[in-house]
């Protein structure tokens, strides 16, 4: 129990009702918060019910021009596909612990919700759930491979007025079994690499715009395999190339962030690397997942001088 859910349950008397509401299955759990919402809804006046729309951050909508926006996650979507993605709508419910059970993100950075669920924060989390319900029906080594537009929701605190708590992001998730040599890696690395590449350089002039690799282990096999095959990218955007004493738990191996030099500003367009949440899911360490995004919502605002 946290220090704030301390005072609350000390305040009212009931220090072991949280202990005693994780007792319950989840379809307990979900009819009594149901039968609660549902009693506290009848307490909202009309008047309530304005009051906290225009005070919640999370139901304010959207600055962007909706038609604009749409257009450019339309041409997301078709660049992904043409590259042989599959693109997909996903729901923007994901079941609860999506993020928070195979990866390192707290569930208190995530909406969550009623009947098992949680409000997407990451659809690349969603992808691997996808991705691992696909290997398991095939069992080979084809590589599965998603893309969408979707708009995630967060709920950390948000200092830069620029950022809100939902926005969009163009996912895309490569998913299959190691194949040696680093051929999977390297591969779908440059692929993903690439679809970034070819939508960055549409919306933003070339020479503005750099990458940059963040060597997360120390393999120095794959770094040199890395390099060698990072030169074919030299003639077409400028690479940096660090190591990083201090990793991290998230990517795994190796990181991609492209930038945008904007007004005396280095501005982080998008990222992706690997991560072993299929391992997890499955119990198979030879699986590999390469997940990356793109701050489609940022690049709107960039453009639009609204950030």
């Amino acid at each position: 129990m946290n220090k704030i859910s301390k005072l609350i349950a000390q305040k009212g008397g009931y220090e072991t009702v949280l202990n005693e509401l994780e007792k319950l299955s989840g379809s307990e759990l979900n009819s009594l918060l149901l039968e609660l919402f549902g009693k506290r809804s009848k307490k909202i006046s009309p008047a309530e019910l304005l009051r906290q729309f225009e005070k919640n951050r999370f139901a304010a909508p959207s600055t962007v021009h909706p038609i604009a926006f749409k257009e450019l996650e339309l041409r997301c979507l078709k660049l992904a596909e043409s590259k042989n993605f599959n693109p997909i709508i996903l729901s923007p419910l994901t079941p609860l612990g999506t993020c928070s059970v195979v990866g390192f993100v707290d569930q208190n950075n995530v909406v969550s919700a009623s009947r098992g669920t949680e409000i997407v924060s990451d659809a690349t989390n969603v992808f691997a759930l996808l991705i691992v319900g696909e290997y398991r029906k095939k069992r080979n080594k084809s590589i599965i491979k998603y893309a969408t537009t979707q708009r995630n929701v967060r709920s950390q605190g948000i200092s830069n007025p620029g950022f809100t708590p939902h926005f969009g992001l163009f996912c895309l998730a490569s998913g299959g079994l190691d194949t040696g040599n680093f051929s999977f890696k390297i591969e779908n690395l440059l692929e993903h690499i690439n679809v970034h590449l070819s939508l960055l350089s549409d919306e933003f002039a070339k020479d503005k715009l750099f990458i940059k690799f963040l060597l997360k282990d120390n393999n120095e096999s794959f770094h040199r395999t890395l390099e060698e095959h990072s030169r074919e990218l030299n003639n077409s955007i400028r690479i940096k190339i660090e190591r990083q004493s201090n990793p991290g738990n998230y990517y795994k191996l190796v990181q991609f962030k492209f930038f945008l030099e904007h007004e005396g500003k280095e501005i982080n367009l998008s990222d992706g690397g690997f991560v072993d949440w299929t391992q997890k899911l499955i119990q198979n360490k030879k699986h590999r997942l390469l997940i990356s995004g793109v701050g489609t919502e940022l690049i709107y605002k960039i453009k639009h001088d609204q950030i």
